[in-house]
């Protein structure tokens, strides 16, 4: 059977799924569809403050520098092996880094690697980011950036909240419409910060690509809010 949060192999009657730890239900299918009856998480907070939030994501960020640049370069490398493919969990597993940096006061290399967990719905999510956002700034730069601004979130409810791919996507969407001008200078920003990284070279990227994701984290967190059960998840493992 496969956990209906996550979507990972569990054995049946297990109460819990060794991945994610959600409790399991005893008769549930085992072909239960991870995400399909999540209800849809309210949006706490309807204004953008980017710059607040990349001040937050810096605070994470720099208390322990040199974990997250080892994080950079190896979501670098594994992301870069297959783009399309790997980009998805390799997100997941760097924003749940993050996340657990935050709540539960350390980070360590194999959380890089927990979006394994929600392979699926991570790569798909990952590859229709790519289609959108590409499609949109073959058509207009414009386009491109409010492709952009509003897919902020997917990967972060596919994980926290057990969403699937479409409703995730849905959900970063439908935040992003409360203030699109917020969520489009929240965007800008994060670019800026990137550009920055990039005129410092490669080293300056090893800081600027997880003070992005990093603000993103503190954007969703003030947005939607982390589940208990996540945070609970991340102070386990400490």
């Amino acid at each position: 059977m496969f956990c209906s949060r996550c979507g990972s192999q569990v054995v049946v009657g297990a109460p819990f799924c060794a991945a994610c730890g959600s409790p399991q239900t005893p008769g549930a299918s085992q072909y239960a569809n991870p995400g399909a009856l999540v209800p849809r998480p309210a949006i706490r907070c309807a204004k953008a403050d980017g710059a607040k939030w990349i001040g937050q994501g810096w605070d994470v960020v720099k208390s322990d520098l040199p974990m997250f640049a080892l994080h950079t370069v190896l979501f670098s490398l594994v992301s870069g092996a297959l783009p399309l493919i790997l980009q998805g969990p390799m997100t997941v597993g760097l924003q749940y880094a993050i996340m657990r940096r935050a709540y539960a006061g350390r980070t360590e290399v194999g959380d890089l690697f927990k979006g394994f967990n929600y392979a699926v719905p991570a790569i798909v999510a990952g590859i229709l980011v790519w289609i959108f956002s590409s499609v949109g700034f073959l058509l207009c730069l414009i386009p491109g950036l409010f492709v952009l601004a509003a897919l902020q979130f997917p990967f972060l409810l596919i994980f926290d909240k057990g969403m699937d791919f479409w409703p995730a996507m849905e959900t970063s969407l439908e935040a992003a419409k409360k203030d699109w001008g917020g969520y489009l200078v929240f965007l800008l920003l994060q670019m800026v910060v990137v550009f920055v990284g990039f005129l410092a070279c490669f080293v300056g990227l090893l800081v600027a690509v997880p003070v992005m994701h990093a603000a993103t984290v503190a954007a969703y967190d003030e947005v939607f809010g982390f589940e208990q059960r996540t945070i609970d998840q991340a102070r386990a493992q400490a």
